[in-house]
């Protein structure tokens, strides 16, 4: 039975210094490596880690506030501890990556001993502990968040919660209330820290409760102590309480008065948007499968995980479903026969899990991706506590020792393998290609790294198959429309910078992009536009002379002077759907849906017969989703099948739909009839080949 042990002698440290060691060996080669991925927006290019000024705006800005010109909808973060950090160590020696990626590894192997300790004081062998400590230093799934710079925000989560537990331990422990106040004064500090690296460290304060009642649990039993819950716990507890209260006080003004905000998710970024109930319930335990399946087998490692690398499950038989099913149970099974057998370490390593894995979950608010091993790093500590639980018996036949020590090594060389892929951006998404060439993600970072690195044709290809398989993904859109930019493709450049100006509008280096495509683009073709205005002039009356200048205005970038031409000729034509549904388009351009929709239905009003408009509003709906739009839209694809049954538009609409209620068969099946009726190798037709693929993959 676990009892509060004495504290260890100096030599017990001999363990922790052993995993620690291991852990450093593991990193050894990410000390070269420069700046990857989110390393450079939120340490090397960041103002508040390299301007001196910016102290403070530490603590009273989110963590992505410096890109809010470009992401509006960005998910609002609080992360003040990891961007101290971050800015401690660029004061103290730098901007060069080197001692960024050093402190990153001291600190994981930190982490590492400090587990070793923690084991012994729940009671665990000597054997168990020293065996958790150095799985964990070398569990490969940890190099997405040693390796990266920015992955310190939860390495430093995971150390405030081991001191808040290790400290708590010893309040319980000491020999005098001063000595007890003072233990709790650390894990309270240590419990903030916590919580202001990263949002999933707030785990630290059921953390200390479920371990309060699990050290308590022998000393109330032998001495007939009242039950564990009670108002006496709650103000033993209260100390923890009070820096999650300056912690949400200060996000709270942080975020504009908001604790948090929901960000605007596509699948792109999360497979389970939009996804039913009974798929967003398989795709919670595929995903807790996959995790576990990453534990044990690493074979690879990814950046990115966006729509294309992962399929969401449609079946209780998928592979990771199975596996966090039976996970999910066998937890459950050895948690209840611990706690009966009055043994219940394995019930605190459960609930220990869960609690640190909840918020990250994806159950009941979606995150900003569907997948990344990052967010495993604090769930693995209690993970990796039960693994070595379950192996430590064998590890007493030198056979299974053997067997262990090889292991360790084969571990330690994929840690090296996967940091080394980790040396620049270069290689970190030629890696990300290679491993989901179909992934909208990973087509994005590997084809924006060729087009800034000269090698244009290739980047603009895999920037294209990006769009083709996510029309809405704005980053790929603003990098294209650079890239054409840059080249002098000033119709292409135009073409992409609007749609990723009418998705997020004011992002100043895509806006004076447009302005400048738009000048060169209409020097070249102004005088198409100067005939078209004539003919016009000359037929004010003529709707269609009319729609003809303002699409060329539109076409030229234009789109301010077009929405004017419209409202200067409301009188006119009005009654007229074409003149409306231009008038649609125009306003979606300037991203104001509400006025398109509004427009629409005005449109097919005038013309109800018309299946195009009625499509065109349908999608319009599918992307504004408020209450009743997805009905709306199911009633106005079926109107538009009524009229144009198997037109190419109204099955993509229709395939649409169906992927939005999780029948993916159905929608492969209507993008399948849409593919037959287009012409071979025509855009388009490539287009659906690339949605239906990803679909049915």
């Amino acid at each position: 039975m676990p009892v509060l042990t004495p504290p260890s002698r100096p030599s017990a440290w001999r363990a922790e210094l052993v995993a620690a060691a291991a852990a450093i060996i593991c990193y050894l080669n990410v000390l070269p490596n420069n700046f990857c991925y989110d390393d450079d927006p939120i340490v090397r290019f960041n103002e508040k880690v390299n301007d001196p000024e910016h102290w403070l705006t530490i603590w009273t800005t989110d963590y992505w506030s410096h890109t809010q010109t470009g992401s509006p909808n960005r998910d609002l973060l609080y992360r003040p501890i990891a961007l101290t950090s971050y800015r401690l160590v660029r004061t103290v020696a730098g901007p060069h990556p080197l001692p960024q990626h050093l402190v990153n590894v001291l600190l994981h192997a930190l982490v590492a001993a400090l587990l070793v300790r923690l084991c012994r004081r729940m009671g665990l062998s000597e054997a168990i502990s020293f065996a958790a400590g150095v799985l964990f230093a070398v569990l490969p799934i940890h190099s997405e968040v040693v390796a990266g710079v920015v992955g310190r925000a939860d390495v430093l989560a995971t150390l405030g919660v081991l001191l808040a537990l290790l400290a708590h331990r010893r309040s319980l422990v000491a020999a005098s209330p001063s000595t007890t106040a003072c233990w709790r004064i650390v894990a309270a500090f240590a419990a903030f820290g916590a919580m202001g690296a990263k949002e999933n460290g707030v785990s630290v304060i059921p953390l200390v409760v479920v371990w309060d009642a699990f050290q308590t649990r022998s000393r109330r039993a032998s001495d007939g102590s009242p039950n564990w819950w009670g108002w006496s716990t709650l103000r033993r507890l209260m100390y923890i309480l009070a820096p999650a209260a300056v912690y949400f006080g200060l996000r709270y003004f942080a975020l504009d008065g908001h604790f948090y905000q929901r960000p605007a998710l596509t699948k792109t970024v999360n497979v389970l948007v939009d996804a039913p109930l009974w798929q967003h319930t398989l795709g919670v335990l595929q995903l807790w499968g996959m995790y576990w399946a990453k534990t044990f087998w690493p074979s690879l490692l990814c950046v990115n995980y966006s729509i294309n690398s992962v399929r969401l499950a449609t079946s209780l038989l998928d592979p990771h479903v199975v596996m966090g099913t039976l996970t999910t149970v066998a937890l459950i099974i050895g948690a209840v026969a611990g706690w009966r057998k009055n043994a219940p370490t394995i019930a605190l390593l459960a609930a220990a899990i869960a609690v640190s894995y909840a918020p990250t979950a994806n159950v009941f608010v979606l995150m900003q991706v569907f997948f990344a091993e990052r967010v495993w790093y604090l769930p693995s500590v209690w993970a990796t506590v039960l693994i070595a639980m379950i192996v430590a018996p064998l590890l007493q036949m030198r056979i299974w020792r053997t067997v262990g020590i090889i292991l360790l090594f084969a571990l330690t060389a994929r840690c090296w393998i996967r940091n080394a892929e980790w040396r620049d951006n270069g290689t970190l998404y030629a890696a990300a290609y290679r491993d989901h060439p179909d992934a909208v993600g990973c087509l994005h970072l590997y084809g924006q790294w060729l087009v800034n690195n000269d090698k244009y044709a290739d980047g603009v290809t895999l920037l294209k198959r990006a769009i083709d398989m996510d029309m809405g993904y704005t980053d790929a859109h603003r990098t294209l429309g650079q890239a054409h930019f840059h080249a002098g493709n000033w119709r292409e450049a135009v073409r992409h910078l609007q749609i990723a100006d009418m998705q997020v509008p004011g992002h100043p280096p895509t806006t004076a992009a447009l302005e400048q495509a738009s000048r060169e683009l209409s020097l070249r073709e102004g005088e198409r536009l100067s005939r078209l205005a004539q003919t016009a002039a000359d037929r004010p009356e003529d709707v269609v002379a009319e729609v003809e200048m303002i699409r060329k205005m539109r076409e030229l970038g234009r789109v301010r002077d077009a929405l004017d031409r419209f409202q200067a000729s409301e009188s006119r034509f009005s009654a007229s759907a074409l003149w409306q549904s231009e008038y649609a388009v125009t306003l979606v351009y300037l991203n104001d849906l509400d006025g398109a929709i509004a427009r629409y239905l005005q449109a097919i009003e005038l013309a109800p017969d018309d299946p195009q408009r009625m499509v065109e509003l349908a999608m319009l709906l599918l992307e504004r989703r408020q209450e009743n739009d997805l009905d709306q839209a199911w009633e106005l694809a079926t109107r538009a099948s009524r009229l144009a049954p198997g037109a190419p538009f109204v099955l993509i609409c229709r395939a649409e739909l169906l992927a939005l209620r999780g029948d993916l068969q159905g929608a492969v099946a209507a993008y399948q009839e849409a593919i037959r009726a287009l012409p071979p190798g025509s855009d388009q037709r490539r287009v659906l080949e690339e949605r239906a693929r990803a679909l049915g993959r």
